[in-house]
């Protein structure tokens, strides 16, 4: 009677947690790696705002330059005109 129905499910039932404890680590090894995407991705969205931004930023300050130098070159255009 030592492989009775008890013995046998016994082992079936340290088979599976086994198989459990092995699922645990790996979903513990899965949720690091995922927790570590989420960092990469995170970390991208802030370098791409901040290059977009930079990137506008520049484009402004360059469309002021420029009128602020069509000014002057406009004004210097009517003064030879006019001589």
């Amino acid at each position: 009677m030592s492989e009775g129905p008890d013995n046998l499910i016994l082992t079936l039932l340290r088979d599976i947690r086994g198989n459990l404890d092995r699922h645990d680590l790996r979903f513990d090894e899965m949720s690091s790696q995922l927790g570590e995407l989420n960092k990469k991705i995170d970390d991208w969205q802030e370098a791409t705002a901040t290059a977009v931004g930079l990137g506008s930023h520049a484009n402004l300050r360059n469309t002021a330059l420029e009128a602020r130098i069509d000014d002057p070159i406009r004004r210097v255009e009517e003064l030879e005109r006019a001589r």
